[in-house]
């Protein structure tokens, strides 16, 4: 009979292509924890910084849309935004493990981590009145933020920066995990007998 961490495992990553499966070793941990503090550096000096706003259209499409699904829910209203630029890059990743398109899923990974990324800058956003112009949908550009509303849900209004590291480190390790698994994959489609003219290959 199997337990339930199989069965998850089964309607997730049917064909065992995922992070789970794949070969790390001493390298993998090293390039990972090596990588994650490089990304780690650069996110945090905002290097590339104009890369969140991939998520932003994402995030604004999350505040009416959770604003309709709760029925008009204030909370569900402003935490929409973050949860869906969340939701998609996760939903998409897990989409494309169950079809074994893993170079795919590897890509939304490194979505995933600009998602975070663009939450964190927003987290402490309030730190930096006057020298960015943050907008927003809940309350027009320049007034309430979303962070402003849930740190005080939330319990950590005072704590921006906290809130902020974290999801800058979970950015800085979800994109080195991504670029490890995507180089893996790649070597892997390369090394194999694949032919790329091939529609029912699904590595491209």
């Amino acid at each position: 009979m199997k337990t339930v961490a199989a069965k998850l495992i089964d309607f997730l990553d049917p064909h065992r292509r995922g992070p789970l499966f794949t070969d790390y070793g001493i390298a993998g941990i090293l390039f990972i924890l090596i990588a994650g503090f490089i990304f780690h550096r650069l996110i945090a000096a905002n290097v590339g910084g104009i890369i969140t706003w991939l998520t932003v259209g994402i995030h604004e499409i999350g505040h009416p849309l959770f604003d309709l699904i709760s029925g008009g829910s204030e909370f569900w209203r402003v935490c929409g935004g973050t949860l869906l630029e969340i939701i998609v890059p996760l939903a998409a990743f897990f989409y494309f493990l169950r079809k074994g398109w893993e170079i795919q899923a590897d890509v939304c990974l490194l979505l995933l981590a600009i998602a975070f990324k663009s939450i964190g800058f927003y987290s402490a956003a309030s730190l930096y009145t006057g020298e960015v112009v943050i907008v927003n949908t809940v309350d027009g550009a320049n007034t309430v933020l979303d962070w402003d509303h849930m740190h005080k849900w939330f319990g950590t209004e005072g704590k921006e920066q906290y809130v902020q590291q974290f999801f800058y480190i979970a950015a800085a390790l979800t994109a080195a995990l991504g670029c490890w698994l995507l180089i893996a994959h790649i070597r892997r489609c390369l090394k194999s007998d694949v032919n790329m003219n091939d529609e029912t290959q699904n590595y491209f």
